[in-house]
């Protein structure tokens, strides 16, 4: 299973992909009530809205 790291999404706005080899059965197994009652949340890093502004009056 697929281990993803903090940095896999950049700041820059670009798109990040990945793909997904296991079948749903697979991915199903996995998770377990007892791994899903140990998952920790991602961080989720917003973008600034300030950030946004700017940009969007540059246009």
């Amino acid at each position: 299973m697929h281990r993803g790291n903090k940095d896999d999404a950049g700041s820059s706005g670009e798109v990040v992909s990945h793909s997904v080899s296991e079948a749903p059965e697979e991915v199903l197994a996995y998770w377990t009530p007892e791994r899903m009652a140990e998952a920790v949340p991602r961080d989720i890093r917003l973008p600034d809205p300030k950030e946004g502004e700017s940009q969007a009056e540059g246009k």
